[in-house]
């Protein structure tokens, strides 16, 4: 496929965009499982073979040690979504048309839920999606020729295997994304309307698997440090954890809830504008989104799990989609927006964002009651902590802010349901409200100017510790600089205030270890729990704060003994 000069200009515009909104945070703290890869990876500090997934994921981040240092990672993800950037332009030029691509493209580049998953030290964000789009680009090279080999398509077919078996070897998972190829494929070629066809390819399918089963045991011959057996162990976790009905479902989908708004009305919305014509050319992709999210919420128990972070998987299908969407509905020359519609659109999206400056409440992560109450009650205006077990650090968005938005997105998603000929407004409605959505995520994930800067407090934080010879020992809430504070050779452990830990074993911690302790507060530690009481009888030995997060170091060498 030749491209123009124009399209390399445009491409090489949002390339540049692209970069912009992702290099100031390359640097940002690991957080909790992200300094598990360069600790385990780092042959000079513990045994290779840790990680607990197939071994390519562990081998990327192992050279990636080796070529950028231990303390760069976020670059191995950041190359990849680079290369995701081209391949998803050209699957979603093959799949629709040049403008569609420069849609879907521009939408991965200014996506909050994509930033994130372009930094995010794992493999779920950008390896994992390299190697489906890898995939999908060969399965649509097949589909459009009605999977006729012949001396043109055995390249693609060759493609397809690859990435499978690569994608395969980052992690077990990745099979959804190929079930959904291969549904699709069923689908097309009208296999479930015929016994003998079933037969056939269930067949092939079975000695396929036992093809990549086998590429797994031997596998270990090429990565001796491979386990197997702890890889094993990691997924029978998951499945042998608790039974259906035990399981962590308010966790589940509060993890669902946040990947959700992390998503933004951008991407998730005009999916609903889908008609015959672009359902049958992105089915595969529709495909994988429904399998996706019923083995991530259903087949296995992952309530303990990163779901954020496995939900990553969304961005790619969406970005496709709603480009496809967007392009098809902004291109008709039947309706015209209207410069009084578009100053009112405009207008509407300003407002959203001033909802910010209303003074806000800061609600503990404990108890989530009090979360349910105010949403019940609409007293809207407080900030929600975004973090999780692999990033972010934390930041804090207005809530009102994101139920105005989604709710004033919904309202113009739906009367274009209603009536066609507002479609186009509507999506153009959305765009600007997603950008501004996605613009605010952003900026408080790289700066923190509205809410305030985790990462800058830390960096005081960390310092004063690494300085000050009196602390020996540091306990650090939430993990929360956890790799900076071990940086320091003063790290003891981390503090979860869960009530679920169990509150009798909590408090003979804390008991046992009076030294310092860092808290940089999001989420905010219930003010009426003993976690708080212990702290406030303790000396703060430093403190800073911005806006409406702070970082203090508590000196509770001398702090009274809790009582259960």
């Amino acid at each position: 496929m030749k491209f123009s000069r124009k399209e390399v200009l445009v491409f090489v515009a949002i390339l540049a965009l692209f970069l912009a909104v992702r290099l100031p945070a390359v640097h940002r703290s690991y957080h909790q499982d992200e300094y598990k890869w360069p600790i385990i990876v780092n042959p000079a500090l513990t045994e290779p073979g840790g990680i607990p997934h197939p071994p390519v994921g562990e081998f990327i981040y192992k050279i990636a040690g080796q070529t950028v240092g231990y303390d760069n990672f976020r670059f191995a993800p950041l190359l990849f979504s680079c290369l995701n950037l081209l391949l998803l332009f050209y699957l979603v030029k093959n799949i629709a048309n040049t403008t569609s691509a420069f849609i879907g493209i521009f939408l991965f580049t200014i996506s909050f839920y994509s930033v994130l998953a372009s930094l995010m030290v794992d493999t779920d964000g950008a390896i994992m999606p390299f190697f489906f789009l890898l995939s999908a680009i060969s399965y649509y090279k097949l589909r459009i020729s009605n999977f006729q080999i012949d001396k043109t398509k055995w390249k693609w077919l060759l493609l397809f295997v690859i990435s499978v078996i690569f994608g395969f070897l980052v992690k077990l998972s990745f099979l959804v994304g190929v079930a959904a190829l291969v549904f699709d494929f069923a689908l097309e070629k009208n296999i479930f309307a015929d016994r003998r066809k079933v037969l056939k390819y269930f067949g092939i399918g079975a000695a396929s698997t036992i093809g990549l089963v086998a590429l797994l045991f031997a596998s270990k011959f090429i990565f001796p440090y491979f386990q197997l057996e702890s890889s094993i162990k990691y997924w029978e976790h998951f499945w042998n954890s608790s039974s259906f009905f035990d399981r962590g479902w308010l966790q589940t989908f509060i993890q669902f809830f946040k990947s959700i708004l992390y998503t933004s009305p951008l991407l998730f919305l005009p999916v609903f504008f889908v008609d015959k014509e672009i359902w049958s050319k992105t089915r595969p992709l529709f495909l994988f989104i429904f399998i996706g999210l019923f083995f991530y919420l259903f087949a296995f128990d992952f309530s303990i799990g990163a779901l954020d972070r496995y939900f990553q998987f969304l961005v790619v299908p969406l970005c496709v989609i709603s480009g496809i969407i967007a392009a098809k509905l902004f291109e008709d020359k039947n309706v015209k927006f209207g410069r009084r519609n578009i100053i009112m659109i405009f207008a509407v999206a300003i407002l959203i964002f001033g909802l910010q400056l209303l003074s806000h409440f800061v609600p503990p992560l404990h108890p989530k009651a009090e979360w349910v109450a105010r949403v019940i009650s609409l007293k809207w205006n407080f900030l929600y902590p975004f973090t999780g077990g692999s990033g972010p650090l934390g930041f804090y968005v207005s809530f009102l802010f994101m139920a105005a938005a989604w709710i004033l997105s919904v309202i113009f998603i739906a009367s274009g349901l209603l009536k066609s000929r507002l479609r186009k407004i509507a999506l153009l409605a959305t765009v600007f409200i997603g950008l501004v959505y996605n613009g605010v995520f952003v900026e408080e994930y790289l700066f923190g100017k509205i809410n305030g800067s985790a990462p800058q407090l830390l960096a005081g934080a960390a310092a004063f510790i690494r300085d000050n010879s009196e602390i020996k020992k540091v306990t650090v809430y939430n993990d929360n600089g956890g790799y900076e504070i071990q940086k320091t050779g003063k790290y003891r452990k981390r503090l979860y205030v869960d009530p679920a830990f169990g509150v009798d074993a909590k408090i003979a911690t804390l008991n046992e270890f009076k030294e310092h302790y860092l808290e940089i507060n999001i989420p905010r530690i219930d003010p009426n729990s003993f976690y708080r009481k212990y702290f406030d009888s303790c000396i703060i030995a430093y403190k800073q704060t911005d806006r409406s997060i702070s970082a203090t170091v508590y000196d509770c060498r001398n702090a009274p003994d809790l009582k259960p």
